[in-house]
């Protein structure tokens, strides 16, 4: 994933003598805090307070929070048409209604998530309470990315509020219109103490990692990724990244290449190209290449017209620079279809190569962009090796109407996500956690799995000062008679499902007590 701003590996300095930081009047010796200082220090004093740790206030939020998309969808369709050149539509499709449908998830199941959850017990601990219990981290940090700029930052948001934490916002600035729209919505829907939003670039991103937070949570590029571990292991905190990288597609021979074809264009062209989770490349035996050339022309023909360039349904890149260098990919690579540009529009049109080759440009960074790269490859076999060289990609796609090369997919290979025979779809079912593994980002998200991402999972086990007797297997001396009787009781666990057998434990318990008062009292 393009990241929305950019760091350098010595951009995070120490706090200390950093301008920007504090700015100290020499005259009155008195520290002014920077607005990202205040921002943090705000939610930090309205997190004590306690509130948002109340599920009906957690509630509340998020209900005004989906008023908010309610009422306000026009103005936030018009801003990301003027970012991205999204339609209404299309706004509403890929960006709000997803996060509609989270919230009432959020809203349905939160008593549920948040309840205490009881866990098995073992002899020891029949008679005890034994339970895990979701608890707010405290503040958290939401660094969005600029390519869906509504669904990937308030996503986290929803599971922050969820789990009953307080959280700064930072929209990306590389979409400025959605920015000021975020910035300026947000606090007269939702508590603007407990969610800030911070607006800037990479100094106000930088300052804002000076800070200490109890989780960060960023959406972007692995490289980007790497600084914001840095910042946060200062202060040991802990981070979610959803970055991205280089999706494969397989397309087997042996499945319904037309069906197949159109799913991918849709993956691949959608947002002109700019989704983190877009197929990147297509893999498919030499045979089949045209024919997957022709399946792609034909769809793109269909969703786009003739002239993409003047269909509202096909987007725009972000700016000039990744215009730029999204072309210079072409280089060295054979265009089959599209290749029309235009920069001052920052226009691509979508574009198939053909007969890729490893070491193309194309192939050595996320594409991020509309080029649909081609790699002949001799079979499964060949595809996986090729897959496995690269590093774990957010999504793997693989289309064939045979389960065995499905399984095989999902077996030898690695991914953050596996989807056979579609694109994207994954992305909007929140029983499914969403995020990567290794290069392609840690931690994850989506319904529950945002809610416990999100929170400390508190283990408890609450004991009576009674039944001491059970404890001497415990205490010194120690002997072969007490660890006989202590591995009893700790290996053997307790369906805590079934009432009769709870009793018949409890009732064990008590004979096991009487036995071990008499023999090791």
């Amino acid at each position: 994933m393009s990241s929305p701003f950019s760091l350098s590996a010595t951009s995070l300095p120490s706090i200390h003598g950093e301008k920007g930081h504090r700015d100290i009047d020499p005259n009155s010796q008195v520290t002014r805090m920077s607005r990202e200082q205040q921002a943090v220090a705000r939610a930090r004093k309205a997190f004590e307070t306690g509130r948002s740790k109340c599920l009906e206030h957690r509630i509340r939020q998020l209900k005004n929070l989906q008023q908010l998309f309610i009422d306000k969808q026009k103005v936030i369709s018009d801003a990301v048409k003027k970012d991205l050149n999204k339609s209404e539509v299309g706004t509403q499709l890929y960006e709000t209604l997803g996060l509609e449908g989270e919230i009432s998830v959020a809203i349905k199941k939160l008593k549920e998530w948040a309840a205490p959850r009881p866990v098995e017990k073992n002899l020891m601990t029949i008679s005890d309470s034994v339970y895990i219990k979701p608890e707010p981290l405290g503040v958290v940090l939401i660094i969005g990315a600029w390519n869906y700029p509504w669904a990937v930052t308030i996503q986290p948001l929803i599971g922050a509020i969820a789990a009953g934490n307080a959280a700064v916002v930072k929209p990306s600035e590389v979409c400025v219109h959605t920015a000021k729209v975020m910035e300026d919505l947000l606090p007269l829907y939702i508590d603007k103490e407990l969610y800030p939003v911070v607006t800037g670039g990479v100094s106000e991103t930088q300052e804002l990692l000076r800070q200490r937070f109890d989780h960060i949570f960023y959406t972007g590029n692995s490289m980007v990724g790497k600084l914001i571990m840095e910042a946060a292991a200062k202060n040991l905190t802990p981070v979610t990244l959803e970055l991205g990288g280089k999706s494969p597609c397989y397309i087997d021979k042996d499945c319904d290449i037309g069906i197949a074809c159109r799913r991918v264009a849709w993956g691949k062209y959608t947002n002109c190209g700019q989704t983190c989770i877009a197929p990147d490349y297509v893999l498919c035996e030499p045979g089949i290449q045209d024919r997957v050339i022709e399946e792609v022309k034909k769809s793109i023909k269909e969703f786009y017209t003739d002239n993409p360039k003047t269909c509202p349904d096909y987007g725009r890149i972000i700016n000039q620079r990744h215009f730029k260098r999204i072309m210079s990919m072409l280089e060295d690579s054979t265009i089959a279809a599209g290749g029309d540009s235009d920069e001052s529009g920052c226009y691509i049109a979508p574009t198939v190569l053909r007969d890729v080759k490893p070491e193309a440009k194309v192939m050595q960074e996320e594409i991020f962009g509309p080029l649909l790269p081609i790699m002949p490859v001799n079979g499964l076999d060949e595809a996986i090796k090729f897959i496995n060289k690269g590093e774990k990609p957010l999504a793997l796609y693989v289309f064939s109407s045979d389960n065995k090369v499905i399984n095989r997919m999902t077996d030898e290979t690695s991914s953050g996500g596996l989807l056979a025979n579609d694109c994207l779809v994954h992305f909007s079912v929140n029983t499914l956690p969403f995020g990567g593994v290794g290069n392609s980002g840690m931690g994850c998200y989506h319904g529950k799995f945002g809610f416990d991402q999100l929170s400390h999972l508190r283990s408890c086990l609450i004991k009576q000062l009674k039944m001491e007797g059970v404890n001497s297997m415990r205490y010194p001396p120690h002997t072969a008679k007490k660890l006989g009787w202590a591995r009893f009781f700790i290996l053997n666990n307790v369906d805590a499902g079934w009432i009769g057998r709870m009793a018949l434990a409890a009732v064990l318990v008590v004979v096991a007590a009487v036995v071990l008062q008499h023999y090791l009292g």
